[in-house]
């Protein structure tokens, strides 16, 4: 697990710190975005290992983000 590159996109300010402090502090590079557009732009630019979406996000829905994401070529799996 040397250095995977973890994107969290996630509104809720609490959540989204709790995710960011314990991951970092597992040894993952944490990049974070507060609603899908951002998201999506960090995940096309970025190309992060894993992507934690919340679904319910402003400005791009986590579900239609995911789809972008497909789009782009980006290996996805959800579950």
């Amino acid at each position: 697990m040397s250095g995977e590159r973890i994107l969290i996109v996630e509104d809720d300010p609490n959540i989204l710190r709790g995710l960011d402090l314990n991951l970092a502090m597992e040894g993952y590079k944490v990049r974070t975005a507060a609603d899908g557009e951002e998201g999506l732009l960090i995940a096309r630019t970025e190309r992060p290992d894993l992507l934690i979406v919340d679904v319910m996000l402003p400005r791009l829905g986590g579900l239609e983000l995911i789809r972008e994401a497909k789009r782009a070529g980006l290996p996805v799996t959800a579950e």
